[in-house]
């Protein structure tokens, strides 16, 4: 880190957030304590409805607040009345947003004397939106990123203060990719603290850059039908768009266009192409009670190997471990076929 320029003052930060990124950025602050003062923390699973995006990270990210003795506020949301008046007692510099599910409206972007930043994990503008983990995998990207940015009407649009190209490989999954954005998110804390720290109370020119909006792409919330597979896919795009829906949502398909099957473990493997000569894709071709399952793929001589599922006992009901051992022999018997939305069958 560069020297400290001269000031008796730290930053005065607002941190609002929730899951992997939040408590990153959290822990990225309290390293920085010769930069900024945390005022105050803000998680989204402590506002109304909040407990919906609850995950184990919360609790970590909750027992952090507490440890280091931060105000951890009880708000209605980022766009009420109370957060404003929040904002007039703490008077913070800068509230920083890591994760969250609001959409800011123009009563608190357009707040005086106090800056808005938000950290998107992605390298904007392109995957803007809810899960740029899972985008960047499905659109085969090379590399990926994370960009701290002003808040602006358009999600994830703001001017760009900082941003750092995240490698990907060819095992990277969504979690992974998650775990690499929120290590540099964390790393990145103290260069961003010190750009805003030079502005607001050195009265240095902020460095920032408008984004290319022509360049912009967006990716939605992943919802369950992410998940179903069409065995008409290659290997590699199965692979793929496996990889990336993981941990929000499960492969799965329907075996005979009928009873779901979730696959927690599986693996893409080749096999004698004699075996699967005249097979459709999707077609169960062998299952052993101790290794699993292997289905048929479009291309000759390999199989997807599924050695942990859950079996559907209707539409809303999976059945529990012990059944699914017992009645996986009868269900899932070579020459059985899942169901592909390509061809029903």
């Amino acid at each position: 880190m560069r020297p400290l320029p001269h000031s008796d003052r730290r930053l005065k930060v607002l941190l609002c957030g929730y899951g992997h990124l939040g408590l990153a950025i959290l822990q990225g602050l309290l390293a920085c304590s010769e930069l900024c003062e945390v005022v105050a923390v803000y998680r989204w699973t402590a506002r109304p409805g909040g407990q919906a995006f609850w995950e184990p990270i919360e609790d970590d990210f909750k027992a952090l607040v507490a440890q280091a003795g931060l105000l951890d506020l009880d708000c209605p949301g980022m766009n009420s009345f109370e957060f404003i008046r929040i904002l007039q007692d703490l008077k913070p510099d800068v509230v920083l947003v890591g994760s969250w599910g609001e959409i800011l409206k123009a009563h608190i972007l357009n707040l005086p004397d106090v800056i808005l930043v938000n950290c998107h994990p992605s390298l904007l503008p392109a995957h803007r939106g809810a899960n740029p983990y899972a985008s960047v995998l499905l659109q085969q990207e090379s590399q990926t990123g994370v960009t701290f940015h002003r808040m602006a009407p358009q999600i994830d649009a703001g001017a760009i203060l900082l941003q750092r190209v995240v490698p990907l490989s060819d095992e990277d999954h969504g979690d992974s990719v998650r775990a690499k954005c929120v290590l540099a998110a964390g790393e990145m804390v103290a260069e961003l603290l010190l750009g805003l720290r030079n502005h607001v109370l050195l009265g240095h020119p902020l460095i920032e850059r408008e984004q290319d909006h022509s360049q912009k792409s967006y990716y939605g919330q992943l919802k369950q039908e992410a998940g179903l597979l069409d065995w008409h896919k290659s290997p590699a795009a199965l692979s793929r768009q496996i990889r990336a829906i993981y941990p929000w949502v499960i492969g799965y398909s329907f075996l005979e266009g009928k009873r779901a099957v979730l696959f927690y473990g599986n693996r893409f493997m080749p096999c004698d192409p004699a075996l699967t000569q005249g097979k459709l894709p999707g077609t169960i071709l062998s299952f052993n009670a101790t290794s699993g399952f292997q289905i048929v793929l479009s291309d000759p001589g390999w199989v997807m190997l599924v050695d942990v599922y859950q079996i559907a006992a209707t539409a809303q009901l999976f059945l529990p471990a012990w059944a699914c051992k017992w009645l996986a022999p009868f269900l899932l018997r070579p020459g059985k076929r899942f169901f592909t939305p390509a061809d029903p069958g």
